[in-house]
């Protein structure tokens, strides 16, 4: 599923995933399909009920190869029920699809049809659309030193058993210092700070495979679910941070699917761990049955929720100290003019800070007079290297 960033994954380790037992074996082994030609159609996504699907197509690599899968480009794709209703798909980017926003009938099946610019179709099975219940309930807690997210939910009707969450996190941060003062590459000299690099924020999307069951529970109910944990010294609750939750419901053949998925992307090679298994999952290639193809293309709607932690609700001390990338961050000065120079130059102008490496901060005052310039690296001034300066829409 794109949303679980699955298909960089099934195309670099595709190929191991359908052999059984691979990775067991104590002794190192280098079997021959590290080195085999084939090359086998990788689809990643879901089909959404209340929103626009989202498809990747890529093909597995070798695994002895270095360089990224390659994605699978010019295909048609499209969304079929089984009334023949067809929804087309455009290619958005280089092997990345994209539907309209879609409200689809749940009475109907319905399966992902693909067909590559080498006229080879591909089709999964059809499946039934699922109607996830909505979030009823999304915390937090401070227990001990770590933050945990956690949910509940239920399903009145008892249709949905089968639940997969994923997490998209934002936070926002600061660069080690505040610079006041920018080097204008137009007019080559330093001007007063227009472009702020002081705060940023930053976006991330869980990779990790959340999924619970309530098919072993009289009620369709599941409460206080662990979505994350955070230590309560991390970065990203320093000034303010967001998660936003999804929840889909599955039918049991999916969760079944993405279940042993996990345990063969998230065992840590000790001879204890489950040995990787077969992943067979519901796409397959309409003229040859027997030709493998990774992925399992579920039907869902999609239910979302979001939390805001501010650090004044952590009820931290005033001192307290959070993880920073920034340890080793130092300053730099710049005399101007520098009497050691043969070619001085005098303010506005620099010869330190009109590298792009090198970001002014202030001006150096010795006796209140501006004698030169303080600055740092871009990596502990701009926080853009590590997010957007933009804030986002839901702040």
């Amino acid at each position: 599923m794109s949303h679980l960033r699955l298909g960089s994954f099934l195309a670099r380790w595709g190929a191991r995933g359908l052999l059984l037992g691979l990775a067991g074996c104590v002794e190192p082994y280098a079997p021959d399909v590290i080195s085999a030609p084939t090359s086998y159609l990788v689809v990643d996504g879901f089909i959404n009920g209340n929103g626009s699907t989202r498809i990747k197509l890529s093909r597995t690599a070798n695994l002895s190869t270095t360089t990224l899968p390659p994605v699978e480009k010019g295909a048609q794709l499209f969304v079929v029920d089984d009334s023949g209703l067809r929804y087309p798909l455009t290619e958005k980017s280089s092997g990345s699809y994209q539907s309209d926003s879609l409200q689809l009938n749940a009475a109907r099946k319905y399966q992902l049809r693909i067909i590559t610019a080498g006229n080879t179709t591909y089709e999964s099975n059809l499946v039934p659309l699922k109607v996830t219940p909505p979030i009823d309930k999304l915390d937090w807690k401070l227990d001990g030193d770590q933050v945990r997210v956690s949910l509940s939910t239920q399903d009145p009707t008892q249709q949905s058993r089968y639940y997969r969450w994923g997490v998209i996190e934002t936070w926002e941060f600061t660069s080690a210092f505040k610079s006041y003062l920018e080097y204008d590459t137009r007019q080559k000299f330093i001007i007063a700070r227009i472009t702020p690099i002081y705060t940023c924020w930053r976006t991330e999307r869980s990779s990790t495979i959340k999924q619970g069951s309530s098919a072993q529970l009289s009620q369709d109910a599941l409460t206080d679910v662990s979505i994350l944990s955070l230590n309560n010294r991390a970065e990203r609750l320093k000034v303010r941070y967001s998660a936003l939750v999804s929840q889909y419901a599955e039918t049991a053949e999916e969760f079944a699917y993405l279940e042993l998925l996990r345990k063969n992307t998230e065992a840590t090679g000790t001879v204890n761990d489950p040995l990787p298994t077969q992943l067979t999952g519901n796409v397959h290639r309409t003229d040859v049955a027997s030709e493998p193809v990774l992925g399992f293309v579920g039907a869902h709607t999609v239910q979302y929720k979001r939390l805001f932690i501010n650090r004044q609700e952590l009820n931290l001390p005033t001192s307290w100290q959070f993880d920073t990338p920034y340890t080793d961050c130092t300053q730099s000065q710049e005399l101007v003019p520098d009497p050691g120079d043969k070619f001085p130059v005098s303010i506005p102008y620099t010869k330190v800070f009109n590298n792009i490496d090198a970001v002014p901060i202030e001006y150096l005052l010795i006796n209140g007079d501006q004698k030169g310039y303080i600055g740092s690296s871009r990596a502990c001034v701009d926080c853009r290297t590590r997010g957007s300066n933009v804030q986002p829409s839901f702040w």
